[in-house]
């Protein structure tokens, strides 16, 4: 007689867990997308080996996305110092990396100027700032060359 009850009280809390309209979560939202930038950053350094420039650019994407909205998420959510010390990281990589190959990104791209608005709200410190900076000036250099031309 026992098990039925218990079965019948475990199904109940179960499904008292469970909801039928999804509640958002930045916490995990932040977590999850800061995970996924930082797993395509790692594929784009593997992909180097090779002249892989167009693969370079299409997987740049889900990397400026995820990066263009992980402030917002860490002003909702509830990120731990470690995580908001991995999100600078990944931002100064992903800094870093647009200016080792901007010759390959067009910075008029929506998800390259989404990235770089998300940059600017991850990175404060002077010489991210100035980074930044020059990276937006080299993009807007290579504009003025591919209008002239």
């Amino acid at each position: 007689m026992k098990l039925p009850v218990i079965l019948f009280v475990g199904v109940t809390v179960f499904l008292s867990a469970c909801s039928t309209t999804p509640k958002e979560n930045d916490q995990q939202a932040f977590e999850s997308e800061l995970s996924e930038a930082t797993l395509f950053l790692k594929v784009l350094h593997t992909l180097d080996s090779g002249d892989v420039a167009k693969t370079r650019r299409v997987a740049m994407i889900p990397v400026c996305v995820d990066i263009s909205s992980l402030p917002n998420f860490a002003s909702k959510g509830h990120p731990t110092p470690e995580q908001r010390q991995e999100l600078v990281t990944l931002a100064r990589g992903t800094a870093g990396y647009l200016s080792k190959h901007r010759q390959e990104f067009d910075g008029r791209l929506p998800s390259v100027q989404a990235c770089l608005h998300g940059l600017r709200k991850i990175l404060t410190e002077p010489d991210d700032i100035r980074r930044l900076q020059e990276l937006s000036e080299s993009f807007a250099e290579a504009e003025k060359k591919t209008e002239t031309k």
